[in-house]
């Protein structure tokens, strides 16, 4: 069967339901928005689900609830712009969270 239908269609679904039910997307943050790695190296580390609407903050405050306290902007690491508390995030966004010490 699988062979026949390529799948069991069970990811298909899952995706659309988290994808155009729920209205969720899927970001990266990342420790370094030259190379999108992790502090140990690793290459794309973290995928977070979050909703459409969600904000550099959300994610920060999503990753960990001190980065929401500490947050002072967020970088897009596609374009190398600086993205400010309110920007809304898109599917596939990849993203480095700016904190104060």
């Amino acid at each position: 069967m699988l062979k026949k239908f390529g799948s069991t269609g069970v990811q298909e679904c899952l995706n659309e339901t988290v994808f155009n039910e729920l209205k969720q997307i899927v970001v990266y943050p990342v420790q370094d928005e030259k190379k999108w790695i992790s502090g140990k190296g690793n290459i794309l580390p973290d995928t977070f689900i979050i909703s459409n609407s969600s904000n550099a903050h959300d994610l920060a405050v999503k990753i960990h609830t001190d980065f929401g306290e500490k947050f002072i902007g967020a970088v897009d690491c596609r374009t190398k712009q600086r993205i400010g508390k309110e920007h809304i995030l898109k599917n596939g966004d990849i993203v480095r969270i700016l904190l104060k010490n």
